[in-house]
């Protein structure tokens, strides 16, 4: 019975903590200048213009969940959606401070508006580029 209950308080703690620690970094980044090593994106950030950065990697099993909704948003706003790949553009993941994908940052203003780590619903990613 103990060994059950400290497997399962490790299990937790090795799925949730990773968790919390993204969310809090993401929250931090709110209301911060947008960096802009990613060259794609870089001048419309740079212009204020609302724009998405999706960071995923191709072996991401929630990234794959997320790729439908990203390219049904992306058709849509094709000029405000920026795909990512962080496994082949660390330094652009670094500046935002990706520690696990799928990650999107929110930006608008020069300013990073919101950012997320984790599946994103449709909703939410097109209610911020409709606005």
């Amino acid at each position: 019975m103990k060994i059950a209950l400290i497997i399962f308080f490790a299990l937790v703690f090795l799925l949730v903590v990773p968790r919390l620690i993204m969310a809090f970094k993401a929250w931090k980044m709110k209301g911060k200048d947008a960096p802009t090593p990613h060259k794609a994106s870089r001048k419309r950030i740079q212009a204020g213009k609302k724009t998405l950065l999706y960071f995923y990697t191709p072996s991401c099993g929630a990234c794959k969940m997320q790729e439908p909704i990203i390219q049904r948003v992306r058709k849509r706003y094709p000029s405000a959606v920026f795909k990512i790949d962080a496994s082949q553009n660390r330094e652009a993941a670094a500046s935002y401070g990706v520690m696990g994908v799928p990650f999107i940052a929110f930006i608008e203003n020069r300013t990073i508006v919101k950012a997320a780590a984790g599946v994103q619903r449709e909703s939410a990613i097109e209610g911020f580029l409709a606005k």
